[in-house]
């Protein structure tokens, strides 16, 4: 396998960073208002894909928050199909 961009390398090392910062996030009590906690929400959810040697990798991250707990759900996908972040550590060269 070919080694992937430095622009596909950096997409790579921002998923895996907001999915190790967000994993254990319901844990966490938002702080600010309701007009912060949008802010911060609107933020930290985000998209990301690219294409290597022809399979097609996205990572999306969707945030939520109530006044009481913090939801982080992070989907990676190879080609289409759901995979679990190690199919990204292994681009990034941690698996």
């Amino acid at each position: 396998m070919r080694a992937i961009s430095k622009g596909q390398r950096d997409k790579v090392e921002r998923a895996l960073e907001q999915h190790r910062s967000f994993s254990n996030s319901y844990f966490w009590t938002p702080g600010g208002n309701r007009r912060q906690r949008d802010r911060w929400v609107e933020k930290n959810t985000w998209s990301v894909g690219f294409k290597h040697e022809g399979v097609r990798y996205s990572y999306s991250s969707a945030v939520r928050c109530s006044a009481a707990n913090v939801y982080y759900r992070g989907r990676f996908e190879v080609d289409g199909e759901r995979v679990t972040v190690r199919a990204f550590k292994k681009l990034a060269g941690e698996a």
